[in-house]
């Protein structure tokens, strides 16, 4: 009996995970996730410490070591070929005789879970729409230094991509009072390549070794600067504040790029200055798009 409704609770888990892939398409954003290796590179994650037996709310746990491909944010299975297996555990929670399932295995970093084993049994519970799980969990208990315990891992991922961008830049001294802050994960990484871009190109020019601090400074005054400075007499800044310099500057490198990859010509910087506006802002059947597309994965989440 209880086979039969599990197979029931999982073609409704298969049917959202189509819908929820499919509206993530039309919305052009791609929420999976998250991998635990690349993160715990990402924030050099270094002895975690048992923390004992716990409940803890599903809907903080938000990647997996090995299986993070498997499934939607949201645990919806995305291969038909665990269906044996996730079928059985969900009989288990289904048949009050069972016992239960045994505890799951999570990882905690900042405010965030990643399972290290029990995948199967997160997506179950998430599917019956249970609101806990009880889960053996390791902490790594200040995973970026200067940031709370709690802190939510895009904070985290920012702010360790920060703090490895001016060790090994050392901009604060060699540029002080420089304005390089990101709002998003991922810019401070992409500037780093465009320095030791730079620094190559430096070289061949000169016909001699760059030092990567003269590289760094050049990049700095002849590169960054003088973008930035295109960019603030667009205006942009006075229709995105939310939104820094430095966050334009590296959406203008990434646009200048895909037109160059696509069109085979580079576009000068100023004119993709007086595009931000046009790219950035959405209009109103966007929004609205965008917004009933968000309402839709929340609701085949819950």
């Amino acid at each position: 009996m209880y086979l039969a409704e599990a197979r029931q609770v999982w073609d409704q888990a298969r049917r959202k995970a189509f819908w929820a892939r499919l509206l993530e398409s039309m919305a052009g954003e791609e929420a999976g996730l998250l991998d635990f290796n690349e993160v715990s590179q990402r924030l050099h994650l270094r002895n975690a410490i048992y923390r004992g037996v716990q409940l803890v709310p599903l809907e903080k746990i938000v990647g997996s070591v090995g299986r993070y491909q498997d499934f939607t944010r949201a645990f919806l299975p995305l291969s038909g070929g665990m269906g044996g297996r996730w079928q059985r555990v969900a009989a288990l929670y289904l048949d009050p005789t069972s016992g239960g399932v045994p505890p799951v295995e999570l990882y905690k970093v900042g405010d965030a879970y990643f399972v290290k084993d029990g995948n199967h049994r997160v997506s179950v519970a998430r599917q019956l729409g249970l609101e806990d799980i009880e889960a053996y969990v390791w902490e790594y208990p200040e995973p970026v230094s200067g940031l709370g315990p709690d802190a939510d891992i895009d904070t985290l991922l920012l702010e360790a991509e920060r703090q490895d961008f001016l060790e090994q830049t050392r901009l604060d001294e060699l540029r002080p009072g420089h304005n390089i802050r990101l709002t998003e994960p991922g810019g401070y990484p992409e500037l780093l390549r465009q320095i030791a871009h730079y620094q190559d190109v430096l070289s061949r020019i000169d016909g001699r070794e760059v030092p990567y601090e003269e590289a760094v400074t050049a990049w700095y005054d002849m590169i960054y600067e003088t973008t930035v400075q295109m960019i603030e007499e667009a205006g942009v800044l006075e229709l995105f504040p939310e939104r820094t310099p430095a966050d334009f500057f590296v959406w203008v490198m990434r646009y200048q790029r895909h037109l160059q990859e696509r069109y085979g010509q580079r576009m000068k910087i100023e004119d993709i200055a007086r595009q931000i506006p046009k790219q950035q802002r959405q209009g109103p059947w966007q929004r609205l798009r965008r917004a009933l597309v968000r309402r839709l994965l929340r609701w085949l989440a819950s």
